[in-house]
């Protein structure tokens, strides 16, 4: 009785120093969908038009998918604020173009997916050279950003970390700015700065190639800014930093190097990033910031 007790004992000790080890390899299996959320904010997701389907994000999704067929997907269409607050009370969801950080917060992230050049200026191409004539060129944002002769719009619930503090430090000066709220943010803003209601905005230079690409004829210029030039940022997915995204995030993160190297999602990267005059290649820069993180 006793040799058969401790037989017993020392098989229930080895099941409890096992299982956590068995939970840990099975968790990314226990999830069976992911739960994407997208805005209408082109060229990372454009859901009308002839270029339709073809946004950075959305082709990206798509590659996800396919590199993972063991899980259904589901696509919500949301604006940037709510899909903000949903990560804040932690519904799980995954937003497929978050900037990168390597530290989880209320989001979980891949690792890095691609990479953008830095935000820039987009305005007219008037107005481009009272800017550069005022503050330099390169423009010096921390400069422009108090110039009340310039009024300044962005879509609401829009943030640019490697100028926020800039933005931030302003906001108690009487400046001109204008959020825009509602569905296509992106877009709008952009009209607004052709009808003159407003002087300029802060994005990417993908936003200014998807408005080249939209109109034949385009009176809009995009500026490079003195405080982030020859910076760039790095593109990853973002979940609900759960125990549900994490374990999506760990899928992703199985699959990436196909991902990355996908030829749909190297296409459409292709098709948005111009190549840089004074770096290289797009390609080429992104083995260099990207690919080689992981190699």
């Amino acid at each position: 009785m006793t040799l058969k007790r401790n037989f017993v004992l020392t098989v229930s000790v080895l099941l409890n120093c096992l299982m956590p080890s068995i939970a840990q390899d099975r968790e990314p299996n226990a999830i069976s969908s992911i739960n994407w959320v997208i805005n209408t904010a082109p060229p990372f997701h454009i859901l009308t038009g002839p270029l339709s389907g073809q946004g950075i994000c959305d082709v990206l999704i798509d590659v996800v998918d396919a590199h993972l067929p063991e899980l259904s997907t589901n696509r919500f269409v949301l604006p940037q604020t709510r899909i903000r607050q949903q990560f804040q009370r932690e519904v799980d969801q995954c937003f497929p173009c978050m900037i990168y950080r390597p530290v989880p917060g209320e989001t979980i992230q891949s690792d890095p997916t691609h990479f953008y050049y830095p935000h820039g200026i987009i305005t007219t191409k008037e107005k481009s050279l009272a800017m550069q004539a005022r503050h330099g060129n390169p423009v010096r944002l921390a400069s422009l950003i108090t110039d009340r002769s310039f009024r300044f719009g962005y879509p609401d619930g829009r943030h640019y970390p490697a100028v926020q503090s800039i933005l931030d430090k302003a906001v108690q000066s009487d400046i001109t700015r204008v959020a825009h709220t509602g569905e296509n943010a992106t877009v709008a803003i952009l009209s607004m700065i052709k009808m003159e209601r407003i002087d300029f905005t802060l994005d990417y230079q993908i936003l200014h190639n998807f408005d080249v690409a939209e109109n034949d004829a385009t009176n809009l210029v995009f500026l490079d800014i003195a405080e982030t030039q020859g910076q760039h940022v790095l593109g990853a997915i973002g979940c609900t930093n759960t125990e549900w995204g994490r374990a999506v995030v760990q899928q992703i993160n199985r699959v990436l190097p196909e991902i990355r190297q996908d030829p749909e999602f190297l296409r459409v990267l292709g098709l948005w990033f111009n190549d840089d005059s004074a770096s290289g290649p797009y390609r080429e820069l992104l083995r260099e910031r990207v690919w080689k993180a992981k190699e």
